[in-house]
């Protein structure tokens, strides 16, 4: 009903560590209504904005912060593989003790 009315929304947890949480939100308020890119939008440039900080993070442009998350596919799908996360211009190591395990045992 807020993207209807034209209002800006944004998708929020109840704290950081669950941040991993957004992008299932906003397909959820994609699966209730909202197209891709507003609920892409609900947990990008919305939240900037609405924090008064989108002239420096919340979109891809010229000037701004690179933090950037690089997916085999939809984002928005809890299935789509992430390949890379950028955060503040840097690439972030993908490998971690959880993925050197999964390799390690993946064929058994």
């Amino acid at each position: 009903m807020l993207a209807k009315a034209g209002a800006r929304f944004a998708f929020t947890t109840s704290s950081a560590s669950d941040v991993r949480s957004l992008p299932f939100l906003a397909a959820l308020g994609e699966a209730f209504g909202l197209t891709s890119e507003q609920a892409l939008r609900a947990i990008t440039l919305s939240p900037a904005e609405i924090l008064g900080i989108s002239d420096r993070v919340g979109s891809i442009e010229v000037g701004k912060v690179a933090n950037l998350v690089v997916a085999g596919g939809d984002i928005l799908d809890v299935r789509t593989p992430i390949k890379q996360v950028i955060v503040a211009g840097r690439a972030i190591e993908m490998r971690s003790k959880h993925t050197d395990l999964y390799d390690k045992f993946k064929g058994r």
